[in-house]
């Protein structure tokens, strides 16, 4: 049985479609072809929505349900989709995509292009095979795709797209955190790295070891520098020493404290060997980076 199209129509919805010279124009600016919004929507209680494109479409889609729920077909599988959310069509992908019938999905959508995209559908783990993924319901996401359709929906300028781009871009980094947080291989995994890093924060006096926060966590060794690497990209103790050298240069900053002090405060009894761990950090030593002028 065929079914009957429904893309748009809904009370309350919001659309804007850039007209596509607009696009190409966009395309060819250093600063918006990395990522550019073709189509931005909203569509709140879709009843009936049902989406079918044999051939695909030239721009990526992304769909993200806030309330509700629905599905996807592609590659001849069929993807359940549910709130907090996201679910993802390739660019030149075959697909249909629609509402269920109760509740029907309330969806935040975009299509974008640009030279970023694959990239960014790397980081968020998404393909044909796995076109759904999720991202949660935090509202510094639905603030961001409220800010992307705002200013797509105020013209086309120069600056307004540019605007629109970078908003873009920011929101999809959004997503790829969330993503990362929401997948990690138990819930309370990237609690526990957060947990390390306030553990190293509040001792940044002292020499940790791994081996200790690797317990702290309640993790091997291993399988706690892989996931702190993944989350940081940093191994443990080079991120500590970072958070110990960011903590000296507010002290050389903010107080008339020597160099020695400064060392003794951060737990490093040979200022000569602190000074290198410095300079290693930030390119310069600590007299010199103290009288570099800074703001």
């Amino acid at each position: 049985m065929s079914r009957q199209q429904k893309g748009e129509g809904f009370p309350g919805q919001r659309i804007v479609v850039l007209p596509r010279s607009v696009v190409a124009r966009a395309e060819k600016h250093p600063l918006m072809r990395g990522l550019i919004p073709t189509d931005v929507g909203y569509f709140p209680n879709a009843v009936g929505h049902l989406r079918e494109r044999p051939d695909g479409v030239h721009q990526a889609i992304f769909i993200y349900c806030r309330k509700g729920s629905g599905w996807c077909e592609m590659n001849g599988h069929r993807h359940a989709v549910k709130a907090g959310e996201l679910l993802v069509v390739p660019p030149e992908t075959p697909h249909a995509y629609g509402a269920d019938d109760s509740p029907a999905w309330s969806i935040y959508w975009f299509h974008a292009k640009g030279a970023l995209l694959p990239s960014f559908l790397h980081e968020l783990d998404v393909s044909v095979e796995r076109p759904v993924t999720r991202i949660g319901e935090g509202p510094q996401m639905l603030a961001l795709f409220q800010e992307v359709l705002d200013v797509v929906d105020h013209g086309y300028t120069t600056l307004q797209l540019l605007y629109a781009s970078q908003t873009l871009a920011h929101l999809i980094a959004a997503m790829v955190r969330d993503h990362r947080s929401a997948h990690s291989d138990h819930p309370s995994t990237h609690q526990k790295i957060a947990q390390t890093i306030a553990y190293m924060k509040e001792h940044l006096n002292q020499s940790l070891q791994l081996d200790a926060l690797a317990a702290l966590a309640n993790l091997s060794r291993s399988r706690y520098v892989d996931l702190f690497k993944r989350q940081t990209g940093f191994a443990p103790i080079d991120y500590f020493i970072r958070l110990r050298m960011h903590r000296a240069c507010q002290l050389l900053d903010t107080t008339d404290l020597s160099v020695k002090s400064v060392a003794a405060e951060l737990g490093y009894d040979d200022p000569l060997y602190f000074s290198r761990v410095f300079k290693a950090v930030n390119d310069v030593n600590p007299t010199v980076y103290r009288r570099t002028r800074k703001g």
